[in-house]
């Protein structure tokens, strides 16, 4: 039986729970990643220590800190898993979400003043606080605004595709 058991909660409600999206360390590609041992060598030379094991493979955790795209993980690695050399960033940006204090009209700027690559900017409204935006170009997808906020409003998703002019 290779079945994974069921919680309580997915038998009671008919249904299972989606399985977490893992972020991958950069440079290691859906592909590269089946190379991956899981010795957890870039575990322990992460020097933020974001790099966790799961299942036997790696994946970040932006909840400990944010990637200084170092390159650390990829020397240390013994297989080919980190394809790409010299990544500055994620397949992803940040996106601040409707929890964010400053749309919930609480001044707050802490992922502006946590982001390396100063891509969050503060748009001045009458009457309220400044509410932030994200450049898209400017994000690394890093983490470092994850941290940075109190209310974990902030989370990660695939960047907006240009549309074509036609």
């Amino acid at each position: 039986m290779g079945a994974e058991p069921l919680s309580r909660r997915e038998l009671f409600t008919g249904r299972a729970a989606p399985k977490p999206v893992r972020i991958r360390p950069p440079g290691v590609s859906e592909v590269s990643l089946r190379a991956c041992t899981g010795c957890g060598a870039c575990t322990e030379r992460c020097p933020t220590g974001i790099i966790r094991l799961a299942d036997g493979l790696p994946f970040i955790d932006f909840a400990r800190g944010e990637c200084t795209f170092c390159g650390a993980c990829a020397e240390a690695c013994p297989e080919p898993v980190f394809a790409e050399k010299d990544v500055r960033r994620f397949p992803h940006v940040a996106a601040i979400t409707d929890t964010c204090l400053a749309r919930r009209n609480v001044a707050c700027q802490s992922c502006g003043e946590s982001c390396p690559e100063q891509a969050i900017r503060f748009r001045p409204v009458i009457g309220g606080p400044f509410l932030p935006e994200i450049d898209e170009a400017k994000c690394t997808g890093c983490g470092a605004c994850l941290g940075g906020c109190p209310v974990s409003a902030i989370a990660v998703r695939a960047p907006e595709a240009e549309v074509a002019h036609v």
